[in-house]
């Protein structure tokens, strides 16, 4: 694990200016023909013998600005080797005039990165498909060797400006544009998997830094992640309840109340016009979009939303944990029960349901303790029974046997394959979502 920065370094005859770079409220200068020599000035000072900078030359490059023997103001090795802090490393390359030399980049440079490696990425003099073969480089190696992306640097020749006789050309920080990429590959995740986790990586990395630098716009891309963490969450561990007794950390306890508090922090960021988040707002309004079926959903839809949501996301087993409660809700609002209650899902709408899908005859009903005694209770029971349709009776009875397989780890008999599972809970949705259509409530 060591720090290093990576440049390439072109053929032409640079003309000398004075680069500036502006960090953290103080300008670096450096008068120079090579912006290697001003970056390493710029953002390498602290270094250690330990760290390198790695200038990849192919054999123009290497003869016209690295040794050249006839012109010594284009000895740029000579001016890199003088700074003793950072070991100097010079890796030759192809041209990159095919396929086959492209590719042999592309292994010269990742054999030069290793394991946890903090990166600095000059791109001014890259050639060619050098910039864009640099961030499929970067991106392959986060991944590979695990290592950090600290900085994408390009130094502005051609936005120099003169200053009192002096030709100053700035330095621009591209970072952020990496960071975009990674975004985009979160948002991507998120839409097609459902997944949170690289997105909340992101934030507390890439956040971390904005806070630190004094941008507080992104603290609401911090809330935002935050509650869509606690929403997916919630869908994961099936948090399908919303009532008024989820007092204590609601986010984490109902889908429901996750999903609006996330709404309310993507319409700050939304009306947000500031430079640093703008980028962000397309994507998000595609999670917003991936997330609409939540929008002003009760206990019920919330439950048919989660459903849907955890069949597109390939989350079996929450679909059917889901799907199983759902139609218990869809029994308890049906018959004027309130579905928030432990005994009106389980002592009514599920045990009629059993008895209705068995046809058990009421002198080998199962009563509770409680209840034997109570003629009101088993009075509804009766009326919730034969009120019942067969339809959703038998739906709601495949269900609970599916729900136990994959609940017993298929420790049982005549275990189903994970195909059939699959299958099955995007059918019987299908058959819920026909019948609730023509029998709403």
């Amino acid at each position: 694990m060591a720090k290093k920065f990576l440049s390439f370094l072109g053929t032409s005859d640079y003309k000398e200016c004075t680069y500036i770079y502006t960090q953290e409220n103080r300008e670096i200068e450096c008068t120079t023909k090579y912006i290697q020599e001003a970056l390493i000035k710029a953002l390498c000072d602290d270094w250690t013998s330990d760290d390198k900078a790695i200038i990849f030359l192919t054999e123009k490059a290497r003869k016209n600005n690295w040794t050249n023997e006839e012109v010594i103001e284009r000895r740029l090795e000579e001016k890199l080797k003088h700074n003793k802090n950072i070991d100097v490393v010079d890796v030759s390359i192809p041209d990159g005039k095919s396929v086959e030399e492209i590719w042999e980049i592309f292994d010269i440079l990742c054999a030069n990165i290793d394991d946890k490696d903090e990166v600095i990425f000059d791109i001014t003099h890259s050639f060619r498909s050098i910039p864009m073969l640099a961030l499929v480089v970067l991106n392959y190696v986060k991944v590979v060797k695990d290592i950090k992306l600290t900085g994408i640097y390009y130094g502005a020749y051609e936005a120099k400006e003169l200053v009192d006789d002096k030709e100053i050309a700035p330095i621009f920080n591209l970072t952020s544009f990496d960071e975009l990429l990674e975004w985009s590959q979160a948002v991507n995740s998120f839409l097609k998997y459902g997944n949170s986790m690289h997105l909340k990586e992101i934030s507390v990395k890439t956040i971390k830094d904005g806070l630190k630098n004094g941008n507080k716009n992104y603290q609401e891309v911090n809330n935002f992640i935050q509650r869509l963490n606690d929403f997916t969450n919630c869908i994961y561990t099936c948090r399908g309840k919303c009532s008024k007794d989820i007092n204590k950390n609601p986010n984490t306890k109902s889908i429901k109340i996750a999903y609006e508090n996330m709404e309310k922090c993507l319409e700050k960021i939304q009306a947000n016009k500031n430079d640093s988040v703008k980028p962000l707002v397309p994507l998000f309004d595609k999670i917003q979009e991936r997330t609409k079926d939540f929008k002003n959903a009760d206990n019920f839809y919330t439950g048919m939303a989660v459903v849907k949501w955890s069949i597109d996301n390939n989350l079996t087993q929450q679909a059917y944990t889901a799907f199983e409660e759902t139609i218990k809700t869809y029994v308890c609002i049906k018959f004027g029960l309130d579905e928030t209650i432990k005994d009106h899902r389980e002592e009514f709408a599920a045990k009629a349901l059993k008895i209705k899908a068995k046809n058990i005859s009421e002198d080998k009903w199962i009563i509770a303790q409680k209840y034997r005694n109570d003629k009101d209770y088993r009075e509804t029971l009766k009326n919730i029974v034969s009120g019942l349709d067969e339809e959703i009776s038998k739906l709601s009875d495949t269900l609970s046997q599916k729900r136990n397989d994959i609940n017993h780890f298929g420790y049982k008999d005549n275990v189903l394959s994970y195909e059939a599972l699959n299958c099955d809970i995007k059918n019987l949705y299908e058959r819920f979502n026909a019948y609730v259509e023509h029998n709403k409530i």
